[in-house]
């Protein structure tokens, strides 16, 4: 079977998995587009050389500081000027029932820190189908930068959460992460293709098993094991076969 960005209707995972752009509606593309231009000024603030006192690129140079003053400016102006647009509703800051969103922007593949196409916080991770195998992709840049010119060890292990989160749905349930063990092999470069696989192990009652291991350049350089946990109410509704985003 081919990897694939998106999964069927049976297909468990597909939370995670994303659809095909050309099936998209034009304004949800254009928020994928928007979202990966966000992630580049993340990328390029995060790198902007101002310069100290003493060392080359002065910062003290005051036409310097107005010319990133400006930038400032403009981030503001196009801040304000998405959130003057309609939200999706949140309970959480809205006061508004956040079953009423889109079914789109409930999934995972729109919304989570790690593989969100809407979310410029992500890196983001994209995930796909190999049978009851899943595989990743990843390409982290500055923004997650831990040691000098290497991954933090906090993103590597959410990856992972997230990874084997959706790998165990090949048992045909889904759990909570009740234990999350990461072992780092090696440090994981910036800048490089980052590849993972994962799979699930075993069920056993209300517990599921998964693994996962990440490679750059053929090594590798991180593995881990999960154990997801059935919530009791999952069980008893008969929604533990069921995406995260439609148990409600």
């Amino acid at each position: 079977m081919e990897p694939t960005e998106h999964a069927g209707r049976l297909d468990i995972r597909r939370a995670w998995l994303g659809e095909d752009e050309s099936a998209l509606v034009p304004a949800r593309a254009a928020k994928h587009r928007l979202a990966e231009h966000v992630r580049r000024l993340i990328d390029a603030t995060c790198q902007l050389d101002v310069g100290d006192s003493g060392y080359a690129g002065d910062g003290t140079d005051p036409a310097y500081a107005e010319l990133v003053d400006s930038l400032a400016r403009e981030a503001a102006d196009l801040a304000d000027r998405i959130a003057a647009l309609p939200r999706i509703p949140r309970d959480e800051v809205d006061g508004r029932n956040s079953s009423q969103a889109r079914r789109m922007d409930s999934l995972l593949v729109e919304r989570s820190t790690i593989n969100g196409r809407s979310n410029p916080l992500s890196p983001p991770v994209r995930m796909f189908a190999d049978g009851d195998l899943l595989r990743a992709e990843a390409y982290f840049t500055a923004p997650y930068e831990g040691p000098p010119g290497r991954v933090h060890g906090a993103w590597v292990a959410a990856c992972f959460d997230e990874i084997l989160g959706c790998a165990q749905g090949a048992s045909g349930a889904f759990g909570f992460t009740g234990t999350l063990t990461v072992t780092m092999r090696r440090a994981t470069p910036l800048y490089t293709k980052i590849t993972y696989e994962a799979g699930c192990e075993k069920r056993d009652g209300r517990k599921i098993t998964a693994w996962g291991k990440c490679y750059a350049n053929g090594e590798l350089t991180a593995e881990a094991s999960g154990i997801f946990v059935i919530p009791l109410w999952a069980e008893k509704s008969g929604k533990a076969d069921t995406p995260p985003e439609d148990a409600a």
